[in-house]
Formats: C-alpha cells, sequence, structure tokens
C-alpha cells in the first residue's frame, strides 16, 4: 500500500516538473511566465492541471489517514 501510494505520488511530482519544464522552455518568455505563476498564480492549464493532479494524489493518500484518527 505505502509502495503504490509512494509511486502515485511520485508520478504526480514528476508529471508537475514536466509541465513546468516544458513550459518555460518549449515557449518564447517561459521563464517569465514561471516566475509570474509564483508570484500571481495564474498558469497555463496543462500546469493547473498537473498542479490539480499532484493535489488529488495527496488527498487520496491522506484521506484513509485522517479517517483513522477518528
Amino acid at each position: 500500500m505505502v509502495a503504490n501510494h509512494a509511486e502515485t505520488l511520485r508520478k504526480a511530482i514528476e508529471n508537475l516538473i514536466n509541465a513546468k519544464l516544458h513550459d518555460a522552455l518549449a515557449r518564447p518568455g517561459g521563464l517569465g511566465r514561471l516566475i509570474a505563476q509564483r508570484t500571481t498564480g495564474v498558469a497555463s492549464a496543462d500546469i493547473r492541471n498537473a498542479e490539480r493532479q499532484l493535489d488529488e494524489a495527496l488527498n487520496e493518500i491522506l484521506s484513509p489517514a485522517e479517517s483513522y484518527g477518528d
């Protein structure tokens, strides 16, 4: 179970890193967009999707742990 959670989390993190790298390197002005995203929170659809997937992975991992506390 722990290995499965670790793999899910690793994939979600890698996906977010890949989305940010692709956005920064593939199009002109990418580094400026990356900096702007850090300061304003506004990001491309690919980055927002990757962030959502990471949030979902974290929620999936943390939800069972929270229910054991009841």
